[in-house]
């Protein structure tokens, strides 16, 4: 298996891509957002796409509440069959999926125990990605990101810089 460095963290976000998460956990307000993001394998500390994704906390809550008792107020879900056709896909051209972003509202950004739960259901991470949680606070503000990188048996907070797109010349 070929290493993932991306896996500790130290990725480099250009501002437009960070703007559009943002503007995504505005849009989805009172609920959280999810999306994923995206670079190549060559480069591992870049990030250069992002992909908006639905959030179905609400409608699996709907079907089944007793299952799913959490909404998308303070809970994400992502359909398992377009993550793994993403993350299938995305190894095979060579641009990685390395980061699944969402949001919490009201909170700060961190990564929760629920987080933690669903990234490592049995101590060790389930897909070869870092977390992405972005603070909204009443509805209007977005007030933090954080990077969670699984270390030495844990989720701790990685490092990440925000730098804008090199110009083409």
């Amino acid at each position: 298996m070929r290493t993932r460095r991306w896996l500790l963290g130290d990725l480099v976000i250009p501002q437009d891509i960070l703007d559009d998460v943002d503007a995504h956990a505005l849009e989805a307000y009172p609920g959280e957002s999810c999306g994923l993001l995206s670079g190549p394998a060559g480069d591992p500390r870049a990030i250069t796409s992002g992909r908006r994704v639905a959030n179905l906390a609400d409608r699996y809550h709907k079907l089944d509440p007793e299952t799913y008792p959490r909404t998308s107020k303070d809970a994400y879900i992502i359909d398992g069959m377009l993550m793994q056709r993403a993350l299938e896909d995305g190894d095979a051209g060579g641009v990685p999926v390395k980061v699944i972003y969402h949001s919490h509202c009201d909170c700060g950004a961190y990564f929760s125990k629920e987080d933690q739960l669903v990234a490592a259901p049995d101590g060790d991470p389930v897909l070869p990605v870092v977390y992405l949680v972005t603070s909204v606070r009443g509805g209007g503000v977005v007030d933090d990101h954080k990077l969670f990188v699984f270390k030495d048996g844990e989720w701790v907070e990685g490092p990440f810089l925000v730098a804008d797109r090199p110009s083409m010349m």
